[in-house]
């Protein structure tokens, strides 16, 4: 009995089982990363219904100014922006409401800086302001949360 014991620890100290060593630590690993993975992949439910994305097309596109400081010239930009929603509802609201989503997009536009306009993480953050503030006025003229996401599809400045 007592040697089994040893040939066991024997091989952990035997270099030259580096490839059992090595065959033990892999499937290790592998029962552990699958004992992880078994209550993750069993709460995924297969027959639960994918969210719905459907994009809203803000047609024209949206062309208006910015200021260029120190100069107070105006530069323009023509900006084409598409309007995630999660169901066909939502989209018949934003046609519905799209003077609404149109001033508001301009407005946010209107108050950028030249900077903001130029540089590209800026841009990032005037996607957020869009969806914040399109968010909120929707949110108070229907009741409901209709924007999931703000896209730029053309960013064109001059």
């Amino acid at each position: 009995m007592n040697s089994g014991l040893l040939n066991r620890n024997a091989l952990w100290r035997n270099p030259a089982n580096k490839t059992t060593n090595l065959h033990t630590v892999m499937v290790t690993a592998l029962m552990i990363a699958l004992f992880c993975a078994v209550p993750v992949m069993a709460a995924e439910d297969p027959d639960a219904p994918k969210p719905e994305v459907l994009y809203y097309d803000l047609d024209p596109n949206i062309i208006t100014n910015y200021q260029k400081p120190p100069s107070r010239r105006l530069g323009f930009v023509t900006v084409d922006i598409q309007i995630q929603v999660s169901s066909e509802s939502s989209l018949d609201l934003l046609e519905r409401h799209k003077p609404l989503v149109e001033d508001t997009l301009i407005d946010v536009i209107n108050a950028q800086t030249e900077d903001d306009i130029k540089n590209i993480e800026h841009r990032n953050k005037i996607r957020g302001v869009i969806k914040s503030r399109l968010a909120s006025v929707l949110k108070e003229e229907t009741g409901q949360e209709l924007v999931d996401e703000i896209w730029f599809t053309k960013f064109i400045y001059q």
